[in-house]
Order: C-alpha cells, then structure tokens, then sequence
C-alpha cells in the first residue's frame, strides 16, 4: 500500500466518524412486564391494590415503569390470561438527561434472563407458562390467577424511565400518580368467560325446551 493510498484511506475513515457523530443512531427503549406470585417484601411495606369492579375484557391504560405492588384479584372472575398492549410506540422528553428524540419503544428482555417476561427473583414464581409477543402485544397465558388471591406484576424499562431513576426528572409530591411515561393497555381473560357462562345457560334453556317439545308431541 502506497503512502498516497494510506493517506486516502485515513481521510476516509476521519470523514466516515465525523458524518456517524452528526447523525447518531436511534436507542431502543425496551419494556418488560413480569406476572408472579406475591412479592411478600413489598406486601410487608404496604397494602395490595385491589382489582375489584373490572369486567373481562375491560381496557384499562396506565404509565410504566410502574410503581411495585402487589395486586388482589377481587374481580369475581379467575384470570386466565393478561393482555397488554404498547400505546407509547415512540418517546421524546426534552426534559431528560439524555434528551429523547423520537425513540423506538418495543418489548424486551430487561433482566438479561434471555426471555421476555420471565422472573429472575427465585422468590417469585411466574404463574403463566406462555408468552407470546405480536407487534405491540404481549400475551400471558398458560395459567390461573384465582379470585381472591394476591400476585405481582410490575415493568421494567431499559434505560430506567422510572421517574426520579435519574433519567426522567422526579414528579412533584403533590402529583398522585407516580408512574412512568410509557403508556400501556391492559385487559384479562376470565376462566370461564362471562359471555361463555351465559351461552352455556341458553343452550341449556334450549335444550330442556327441545325435550319438552319433544315429550309433548310423543317422540
């Protein structure tokens, strides 16, 4: 190689750095929800939040990462999946240290387990045995939360987005919710359906006046 070539070659190479640092690369903010047993340290700290008055199929929307809490299923139904949704598909805060432009959000592994959506806290027992991800929706299925008993299902985000975590600033202590600013959506599953409760009543209904009809007319 000739001195003129390494030349070229080393303006080249400077040229390539400085076009790569005015047009840095986009970071991936990763979202990892986790559906346990109760987290009995946390349940010593303070009272679950109850699940009551929420139907099958009901949307609820909330921030993330969220505050840690244990979660009472008081809805009357045994909850046979968790379905959530990413509605903050891209993020920007200005305010943040980095600043944010515009940044993909996607679900991810968080804990460096190798999965998504698995403990890693040998205390804490995942309660659903599939997973499944489809663009913006993770699905949990594959087990029973029982009405009337107590589970864990905090998210994590890499970076930690979690406010006062020391990316995003911390909320005022007047503010209520706590949570962070990826929004999600949320609905369950019921074992059995409620719809499915009331088509097993009606085909009953059915089939005792087929009888009925039948007895009547002699065959």
């Amino acid at each position: 190689m000739t001195i003129v070539t390494k030349i070229a070659l080393s303006l080249l190479g400077s040229a390539g750095i400085s076009f790569l640092s005015l047009t840095p690369a986009k970071a991936v903010i990763l979202v990892e929800p986790i559906v346990t047993t109760q987290n009995q340290d946390i349940l010593k700290l303070k009272n679950p939040r109850i699940l009551t008055n929420y139907q099958p199929g009901e949307v609820i929307e909330y921030g993330v990462p969220d505050v840690a809490n244990n979660f009472l299923n008081d809805t009357g139904y045994d909850i046979q999946s968790l379905v959530f949704d990413l509605k903050t598909l891209s993020y920007s805060n200005p305010e943040s240290t980095p600043a944010y432009n515009n940044e993909p959000v996607e679900w991810g592994d968080v804990n460096g387990d190798g999965k998504i959506g698995s403990s890693i806290n040998p205390d804490l027992n995942n309660i659903f045995k599939d997973i499944t991800i489809s663009g913006s929706t993770i699905t949990f299925s594959g087990g029973v939360i029982p009405n009337g008993t107590l589970f864990y299902n905090p998210f994590a985000t890499l970076p930690n987005l979690a406010p006062g975590g020391g990316i995003i600033p911390p909320i005022p202590a007047e503010q209520v919710d706590k949570d962070g600013p990826i929004r999600v959506a949320a609905y369950y599953t019921a074992v059995p359906e409620s719809t499915n409760v009331l088509g097993v009543l009606v085909l009953g209904a059915l089939g005792v006046a087929l009888k009925l009809k039948r007895s009547l007319h002699g065959y």
